[in-house]
């Protein structure tokens, strides 16, 4: 497997800066951009009334207070940002769901806990994906499902100017890579499937960024889109 060369961040990193992001509020735009793979993922991930559902690096929540949250019997979001937590936070307002700060590679939860644990744009920044994949499944029930969201990985030609831009390490692998990653850590059944996204600017909006330094690039990336995966417990 590669990964990019820096030198990887640690979780203090990691939390450090999506503090600063949280402040300049890109926890919305991030929701925003994300928004269409995740509704593509929960479509599949058969979530019901009585699901107890973990989102591993929550960002500001907006997946259990806006998208499932009303529909679950309980859910927690966890996040290394206090700040990202705190927005998360403030803005629920169902009972029976709830946000803490948390290492998603070691949590505070008992095994066995959820019965279905997604991940939208965070497993990259991990600084031990495997171990983090090894603990989901210890705290996943007998059956429990996984659905993770990824945008930054190597099939897709913008993550080499992303792993670059960013201020933070990240690990761009490629789909098998991935795959390989959660059959080592013991889930089953393991699938992919990429879902190409909605372009969300046009030719003369389009600013170039260290991200996408030119709208061609933009397009490669709504094209090769985003990577879904799924997978179970045993």
């Amino acid at each position: 497997m590669t990964s990019t060369q820096k030198p990887f961040s640690n979780t203090s990193d990691v939390a450090f800066e999506f503090d600063r992001w949280a402040e300049a509020g890109r926890g919305e735009k991030m929701a925003a951009g994300h928004r269409y793979a995740t509704e593509q993922l929960l479509d599949g991930l058969a979530i019901a009334s009585d699901s107890v559902v973990l989102d591993a690096g929550c960002g500001i929540g907006w997946v259990l207070n806006q998208l499932i949250g009303p529909r679950i019997a309980s859910g927690v979001g966890i996040d290394l940002s206090e700040e990202m937590i705190a927005i998360a936070s403030a803005r629920c307002t169902l009972s029976h769901i709830n946000f803490l700060t948390a290492d998603s590679a070691n949590t505070p939860f008992e095994k066995d806990r959820f019965s279905h644990i997604v991940s939208i744009e965070s497993l990259y920044y991990n600084v031990q994906p495997l171990e983090t994949l090894k603990e989901w499944l210890r705290i996943s029930m007998p059956e429990g499902r996984l659905g993770i969201v990824i945008d930054l990985y190597q099939d897709n030609p913008a993550s080499a100017y992303w792993v670059e831009a960013l201020p933070i390490t990240a690990h761009n692998l490629s789909v098998a890579d991935w795959q390989s990653l959660l059959l080592e850590a013991g889930w089953c059944n393991v699938a992919y499937r990429r879902v190409s996204l909605p372009a969300q600017t046009t030719t003369n909006e389009f600013k170039a960024s260290p991200y996408f330094p030119d709208y061609e690039t933009y397009q490669a990336y709504c094209e090769a889109g985003s990577l879904i995966l799924t997978a179970h417990k045993e």
